[in-house]
């Protein structure tokens, strides 16, 4: 962690490989968002007016930069680290309020996966299956491990990227990009946690630890056609198992009734049952405390990786998962970073 309060250095931009000083120059501000289950996406504010190399006259500065653009975004002077990595799919301007402005709109390359759409059905195939064939269909290489599941899927009707988030939603698995990379995969533990404070490096952190939709134990009923005979599985644990209080604990000890059963999705196996009950109270269970942090910016930040939060109370510090990311530079406030984070116990 710098610290300085806030990073001082500007966003150097790429476009289609070039770096652009002239953009660097001509920002007043960026946002970009990096979910953890679905597409990132960006947005740079220029001032789009100055005068062009080799002209005596002022004009618009910036007409080259079209749609399709590929732009990389870094972060850092001596050792620049990629924050975003993305298409031009909009641009905007805007007249009246001095300067002409310029936004450059921009998402990552999961966006092809949103203009196409079929019905189709994957007879016999397991999510894996499933992934890896849309991913390579769209020319991506993939790191994929959803579930082994044999199963038939239908896409309805839906974009490949909808269907799919549909499809790994039931398995608590979350779709993104990472480098160009698709990465369809349980999280994992992070082997270089950044450590947060709230005292120091935090600029504001809002912690809340919340019993709604929180479940002793989840069941999913379901009936197998195959065999005319009913199905449910009932999951009350999530792997690996949080080492402090979780929500389960703290309902027992409220003797708070908390028994979910689950109308969606549909099991039609026993395998089924068993995957989407441990799936959904998986996801539940690891929402327990959520919170919203912002800190100097860190541009190593991204969703899926770790923070250990200090300088709050006993019960609430240790580490976080960040479920989503936002990287937020402008001329005022300069660099700051902006989290979403869950945690599935506390120390009580």
């Amino acid at each position: 962690m710098t610290e300085a309060a806030f990073v001082s250095s500007r966003p150097s931009v790429k476009v289609d490989g070039n770096e652009r000083e002239d953009v660097q120059e001509a920002l007043t501000a960026m946002v970009v968002n990096l979910p953890l289950h679905g597409c990132g996406h960006a947005e740079l504010h220029l001032t789009n007016w100055g005068r062009p190399e080799g002209e005596e006259e002022p004009d618009f500065i910036f007409n080259s930069i079209g749609l399709g653009s590929e732009c990389e975004l870094l972060m850092g002077e001596d050792n620049p680290v990629t924050i975003f990595v993305g298409e031009i799919t909009a641009i905007e301007e805007r007249y009246g309020e001095g300067a002409p402005f310029l936004a450059l709109l921009l998402q990552d390359k999961l966006h092809r996966l949103a203009r196409s759409r079929n019905s189709r059905s994957f007879e016999d195939q397991s999510p894996d299956d499933v992934v890896r064939t849309i991913a390579s269909d769209a020319g991506l290489s993939a790191d994929v491990s959803v579930s082994n599941l044999v199963s038939t899927w239908h896409q309805l009707n839906e974009s490949d990227l909808a269907f799919m988030q549909r499809l790994l939603s039931r398995f608590d698995i979350a779709l993104r990009l990472d480098g160009n990379q698709l990465r369809a995969k349980p999280e994992q533990a992070d082997s270089d946690v950044l450590e947060l404070d709230a005292q120091d490096s935090a600029l504001r952190v809002r912690l809340l630890v919340d019993l709604n939709h929180q479940w002793l134990n989840s069941t999913v009923q379901g009936y197998n056609m195959a065999d005319a005979v009913e199905v449910n599985h009932t999951s009350a644990s999530m792997m690996p198992a949080p080492d402090a209080t979780t929500a389960r604990i703290t309902l027992n000890d409220l003797s708070w009734p908390g028994d979910e059963v689950m109308p969606q999705p549909f099991a039609r196996s026993s395998a089924e049952a068993q995957a989407y009950a441990k799936a959904h109270y998986r996801r539940q269970a690891k929402r327990f405390i959520q919170g919203d942090i912002v800190c100097q910016g860190e541009a190593s930040l991204k969703s899926g990786r770790e923070i250990d939060l200090g300088g709050v109370s006993p019960r609430l510090s240790g580490k976080y998962q960040i479920v989503h990311c936002v990287h937020q530079f402008d001329n005022n406030s300069g660099f700051e970073t902006h989290l979403k984070v869950n945690k599935a116990d506390w120390q009580v």
